[in-house]
């Protein structure tokens, strides 16, 4: 630097106190990757109407399980996964933090059965011996599905309760109304078509159930990053839930542009939101009540207190890492700019 008309003594004190104040502000990473899977629709519309602001966020769509891959590799600085998975990689050595329910996607994943037999399964362990399709083994669902098994019914293992079947989740509706399962697990977007359609019944869903037993939602997906990559840049992580949070709004009052010939069509048709006019109109009504994405207002310690609940009635894991082990905590992020 040069300040030809200033005195030294005050060019060594402006310097100092400019190094200073760099030196204490909040890390902002320039460039940050965040790898999602298709139901992340806020953040490519995050990134789409530059609601991330200044921060370049490079938004790339991949298969779930290639999302968990990628950060466990350390190939992404922020990946989308469930919370229920987040402390099973933590408990496993991973060095991961759920760091914000922003844009998260409400699980109303679920079980439905055919309608015309609805009065024989009222409640999921009505199911037991009988064929329940399932999306896989190695699925979020399916993990939260043996979670809540057994912390809700006793369940151990719910191989040996039901007579499990493995197909894709697009496939196991068909094989429900064919009569080849008697119910089937599904994800989010089969189930939203399943609620839509008058030959199903949904006899079970992840976040009524624990709306219902903790009066916290449960989610299938959120932002989690490395420890070290959240303490190196809080500023930046700061900034990417403030703009999941304008996307999220965004997305609910714009239903619209996820219809048929709407703005982000394509995006809402990979998501699975579009199979149908009544899937569409299901997802679209959701989104407009403000129930089908979360903002960072859920975040809160008696969410992760209800997460916990869960997964310690539901014996997770062998031992359950601490909280904070796993989860960012809330309001420790700094304010966005």
């Amino acid at each position: 630097m040069d300040f030809p008309h200033l005195p030294m003594p005050i060019v060594r004190g402006f310097v100092a106190g400019a190094l200073a104040l760099a030196a204490a502000a909040p890390a902002v990473a320039e460039t940050v990757s965040m790898t999602v899977e298709a139901s992340a629709i806020p953040a490519f519309v995050a990134k789409d109407r530059g609601l991330f602001g200044d921060l370049d966020v490079d938004v790339s769509k991949v298969g779930y399980d290639q999302v968990q891959a990628l950060l466990v590799a350390g190939d992404t600085d922020v990946a989308w996964i469930s919370p229920i998975e987040t402390v099973q990689f933590v408990a496993e050595g991973s060095d991961f933090r759920y760091f914000s329910t922003a844009g998260a996607q409400n699980m109303y994943n679920g079980i439905v059965v055919r309608a015309d037999e609805a009065g024989e399964y009222p409640n999921v362990m009505s199911l037991e011996g009988k064929r329940l399709g399932i999306p896989g083994f190695g699925t979020g669902t399916w993990a939260a599905f043996r979670a809540f098994a057994k912390a809700y019914y006793g369940v151990d293992d719910p191989t040996t309760v039901f007579d499990v079947v493995t197909a894709s989740s697009g496939a196991l509706l068909a094989l429900v109304e064919r009569g080849q399962v008697d119910a089937a697990l599904l994800f989010s977007g089969s189930s939203a078509a399943a609620r839509s359609l008058p030959q199903f019944k949904t006899i079970f869903s992840f976040t009524e159930a624990m709306q219902e037993s903790a009066g916290e939602p449960l989610v299938i997906n959120g932002a989690v990053a490395t420890a070290t990559w959240l303490e190196e840049n809080p500023e930046t992580a700061a900034r990417i839930v403030a703009g999941l949070d304008a996307a999220t709004r965004w997305i609910q009052e714009n239903p619209d542009a996820f219809a048929e010939g709407g703005e982000y069509a394509d995006l809402a048709r990979d998501a699975g939101w579009l199979a149908g006019p009544e899937t569409a109109e299901t997802v679209l009504t959701l989104i407009k009540e403000g129930k089908w994405y979360l903002t960072s207002d859920a975040y809160t310690d008696d969410w992760i207190g209800a997460i916990y609940d869960l997964l310690e009635k539901g014996e997770f894991v062998e031992t359950l890492p601490a909280r904070d082990d796993a989860f960012l905590a809330p309001g420790s992020l700094p304010a966005a700019e």
